[in-house]
Formats: C-alpha cells, sequence, structure tokens
C-alpha cells in the first residue's frame, strides 16, 4: 500500500528490457516514486517537485566531473527519487564523479544496458502509480470501514486492539496515561516477550508523544488516543519483522481513532444517565422528594429494590485536588464519576453514581442481601482505586454511610459518608472508611453547629484564645502536643523541640489562665474535648 518504490519502477516491463543495472546509491530504492519525467536539461532540479524517478540519455548533462557531481546533488536537494541513464547517447558508463556523489548522498542512480521507450516507460510507470494510489485508498476505506463499525458497535478497547494485532499480524497494545496496561494481543508472540519489550522504551516516550517510531530492541510504532484535547492513552505496535509498512501504520492509526470515538460515543451516553443519577442523589440529599417518589425513579435509573439493602459513599480528590492533565476542574471530577461508575460495572454492582458538588462524587449502591457488606465495599474501593491510577488520576478518599434497608434511608448513609469525608484528619491508610474510623470527631463535626457546643468550647478555651496573639498561639500549641502526649511532659517537650522547664513553664501558665489542673485526667479530657470541637468549627468558618 502506498506510493511504489524505485525498485518496483525498476521491474516494470519495459525498464526490465533495458537491462537496468543499480551502479550507486543502492540504499535508496527504497524511496518513494511520486512520478516518472523525462528531462535533458542540466538544470531540471529547478523544475521539479521531488518524488520524480528522472529518465536521461544525459546527452546535454556538462562532461565536467564537478558540473557531474553537482548534478546529482542538486537532485537530491530537492528530494527526487532517483535518476535513470540510458547509456550509449553520450555516456557508455555512469561517470565516476556522478557515481561517488550518488554513493554519499544515498542517492540511487541506475544505467540502462539498452536503450528503451521512455513514453512507454513512463505510460506504464503512471498507471502502476496510479493503480497503487487506487488500491492504497481501497485499503484505508476498508481500514477506516473495519474500525468505524467497530466503535459504532461499541466494541471494547480489547476488541480493537485485537483486530489491530490480527490485520497487522503485529503484537499491539494499548496504555493508559500513567503507561499502566489496558488491553493487549501479542499475535504471534509471547505476552511475556512482548510486555519486556514495551517496559524497555516506555519510559523514553515523552509525554503528548505525536505518532512516531520508538527505538529499540524490539522497536515501537506508537500513536496517541484521544480527543477534545485529552490524550488519555498510548497504542503501540511492536516492530518484530523489519520497520512497519503503510498499511500497518495505518491500522495503528485508524485503531486509535477508534478508541477515541468509542470512549467518546460511551462518555456522551453515559452522560446523560450521569446526569439524571446526579439529579436523583442532589433531590436525595435535599430530601425535597418523598422516599415513595424516589423508588420509581431508581427502578428507572436501574436500582434495583425488592429484597435488597442500599449503602452511599462519597469520594474526594486527597490532596489537594485530583489532577488529570489538560482538564478542567469540572471535567476532571466528571472523569471521576466515570471512572467509580466502571469500577462498579466492573464488580457487576448496581450503582447510580453523580458529581454532588464542586469536588465529590456520590454513589448509591443496591446490593443483595445475602452480599457481606465490608468484603464487597472492600473489592470496589480496591477497583476505584486502582481504575484512578490507570488513568493519572491520583488518589481519593472514599467513604461510605452506614448500611440501611429502605431507600428513604439512603439519604442518612450519603449524609454519613460526607460527614466521614469531612471529618478525616491526617487517616491511616485504608481503601476506604467509615463512621467508626472517626469516632469522637465525627460526632463534634456533626454538632459543630449546635451553640451548645461553641459554649463549651468558650468555657473550656476561652482565656487562652482570648490571650495575646504570639502567647496564645504558642500556648495553644504546647497545650494540644501535651494532650496529644497523653499527658506525658517529656515526651510533649521532645515533640515541641523545648526543654524540660520550658514546657513546665508553659503548662503552669495554662493551668493560671485557664484555671484548671492538668494533672486531672477528667481535665484534661475536658480540654481535648474542647480543642477538637474549636478545630471543626474554625475549619467551618
Amino acid at each position: 500500500m502506498g506510493l511504489p518504490r524505485v525498485r518496483d519502477i525498476l521491474a516494470l516491463p519495459e525498464l526490465l528490457a533495458g537491462s537496468p543495472r543499480v551502479v550507486a546509491g543502492a540504499p535508496g530504492l527504497e524511496r518513494e516514486v511520486r512520478w516518472v519525467h523525462v528531462s535533458e536539461l542540466r538544470d531540471i532540479a529547478q523544475l521539479l517537485n521531488g518524488g520524480e524517478l528522472l529518465l536521461t540519455t544525459g546527452i546535454a548533462l556538462d562532461e565536467s566531473h564537478l558540473a557531474l557531481a553537482d548534478y546529482v546533488r542538486s537532485l537530491d536537494d530537492i528530494h527526487a527519487s532517483g535518476l535513470v541513464l540510458e547509456s550509449g547517447r553520450r555516456f557508455a558508463r555512469v561517470p565516476a564523479s556522478m557515481a561517488r556523489a550518488a554513493d554519499q548522498r544515498g542517492f540511487p542512480v541506475i544505467l540502462l544496458e539498452r536503450q528503451v521507450r521512455f513514453v512507454q516507460v513512463t505510460e506504464e510507470a503512471h498507471g502502476f502509480i496510479i493503480d497503487s494510489q487506487i488500491q492504497e485508498l481501497r485499503a484505508r476505506q476498508e481500514i477506516d470501514q473495519i474500525f468505524t463499525e467497530l466503535a459504532v458497535e461499541g466494541a471494547s478497547a480489547t476488541a480493537i486492539v485485537s483486530h489491530a494485532a490480527r490485520m497487522t499480524g503485529r503484537p499491539v497494545l494499548l496504555v493508559g496515561r500513567s503507561r499502566q496496561l489496558l488491553a493487549l494481543d501479542a499475535g504471534p508472540s509471547s505476552a511475556d516477550v512482548v510486555l519486556a519489550g514495551w517496559r524497555a522504551v516506555a519510559e523514553k516516550i515523552a509525554p503528548g508523544t505525536r505518532s512516531s517510531s520508538v527505538e529499540g530492541n524490539p522497536s515501537w510504532l506508537v500513536t496517541p488516543v484521544g480527543a477534545r484535547g485529552d490524550t488519555w492513552g498510548l497504542l503501540a505496535m511492536m516492530e518484530t519483522v523489519g520497520a512497519p509498512s503503510d498499511r500497518s501504520r495505518a491500522v495503528l492509526e485508524r485503531a486509535a481513532v477508534g478508541l477515541a470515538l468509542n470512549r467518546l460515543a460511551e462518555r456522551d451516553r453515559e452522560s446523560l444517565e450521569m446526569q439524571a443519577q446526579r439529579l436523583f442523589l442532589a433531590d436525595l440529599l435535599s430530601g425535597s422528594e418523598t422516599a415513595g417518589s424516589l423508588g420509581p425513579r431508581a427502578e428507572a435509573l436501574g436500582l434495583p429494590q425488592p429484597g435488597r439493602a442500599f449503602v452511599a459513599g462519597c469520594l474526594r480528590p486527597a490532596e489537594p485536588e485530583l489532577r488529570i492533565p489538560g482538564l478542567s476542574e469540572e471535567a476532571r471530577v466528571r472523569e471521576i464519576a466515570h471512572l467509580v461508575a466502571a469500577a462498579a460495572r466492573q464488580q457487576r454492582l448496581d450503582c447510580l453514581v453523580g458529581v454532588t458538588s464542586q469536588e465529590t462524587v456520590g454513589m448509591v449502591l443496591s446490593l443483595p442481601n445475602r452480599l457481606a457488606l465490608i468484603p464487597t465495599l472492600s473489592t470496589l474501593a480496591q477497583a476505584v482505586h486502582t481504575a484512578l491510577r490507570v488513568h493519572g488520576a491520583g488518589d481519593a478518599v472514599l467513604a461510605f454511610g452506614s448500611r440501611v434497608e429502605q431507600l428513604g434511608q439512603v439519604r442518612r448513609s450519603l449524609a454519613e459518608a460526607e460527614q466521614v469525608l469531612d471529618s478525616l484528619r491526617n487517616p491511616p491508610p485504608k481503601a476506604f472508611y467509615q463512621l467508626p474510623d472517626i469516632r469522637l470527631r465525627g460526632l463534634l463535626h456533626l454538632l459543630r453547629h449546635d451553640q451548645r457546643l461553641e459554649m463549651f468550647c468558650e468555657r473550656e478555651l476561652g482565656p487562652l484564645l482570648g490571650a495575646e496573639p504570639g502567647e496564645g498561639g504558642e500556648l495553644l500549641e504546647a497545650l494540644r502536643t501535651y494532650l496529644d502526649s497523653a499527658g506525658n511532659k517529656a515526651l510533649a517537650a521532645a515533640r515541641l523541640g523545648v526543654s524540660r522547664p520550658t514546657i513546665y513553664a508553659r503548662l503552669n501558665r495554662l493551668e493560671r489562665l485557664l484555671q484548671v489542673d492538668l494533672d486531672s485526667p477528667e481535665s484534661r479530657l475536658s480540654l481535648q474535648v474542647a480543642l477538637l470541637a474549636h478545630e471543626e468549627t474554625r475549619r467551618e468558618r
């Protein structure tokens, strides 16, 4: 497929009759031939566009060695395909200066031992070139049709990659933003060999790369996958034997387009579904609809109810936002929602997913009563975190509320999940969190708007909060560290990086200011609760 090479034109019957012999520049026989031109002009280069195979008798050429070498170089400078020189009329053989210049440039020079009809050569060659172009067009149309049909039919990424591998006879793989494997068809090779070869070159590929060959052992042909400015993956084909043909390149590039179209079509279809799910979750959180009206909507959205239990969850970017290069903040959160929905489908769980705030994704799971809750949530959470990593989305924090038996109670479960997310402070690394993980801090977060809690904080910490700015902050930090150290003054001094006399002095000052006995467990407990509550109300403000 594609334009014929110089060696293909030399194999045509009319030229074969002239006993063509490659005299110089043999590597250039792989140059493409766009046209075959006949000329005796010594300055013909300025009239050519590149890609021409020039036929000449040499009758008008200058015999000086310098002029003949310049003639060859001028043809190579404009990217002509090669020179066919007919012997007998001017030269019995190719002049040495011409051959040297051609070898230096890799520019093919062919000598015809016998005369041929140049008109017949051009007619035959142009017919061959046009036929090649028609065949290329038909082949591309066939490739386009195959991958367009796959995209329209909603074929999976694995199916599209497998088609590309079968059509090229070479291993093909698809990787995500962070180079995690998404699909692989090793073709005639071993998967282990293919993956080892890919790992050897993966680091050489810069982000945002265009279609190109990557040198290695073996080498690879790679092309980006994405649309609308969002390049989310790379499609790569291993060069098992020699360089890939034009057809193989076309297959790889069209497969990449098919993958991008497939993802866009899936995304557009899901967007309508997720809009409906987002509105459902918003109404659920607001309490604007009764359980009786929410039930039919949930059923219509694909959330089964009879014989089911429900649990709600929330996901939020970890620190400080979920980063996906090239996407806006709003698009990032939508991308997260799509990844969560895909992870739930992968686990065959009935789940509604939607964006519930500027940075939070909410979900409602409908689970058969026979399913154990914690193992199910663990499996889903691991699938979500894996999807985020594969697509370069970074880390996120996932929380779930309590299991409830009726759809009308899901609002409470969703509120609990949001409460858990809001209350987490430097939590131990876990796949997901629930109310038991936040303990007292969760209760204080829930009561943060209660005036009685504010009054309690004022009673316990008021004198400290009203102290001089510098002293107040220093004493507050000393109190917090002392309480976190379970009343161990030596440990508190070490954590603060001060001497023991200094911590003793600060604690004495606290006792006088707050009028408490810091050696009393009850006093320390009361102050600890007040500090936690103060942190929650201050963060809320």
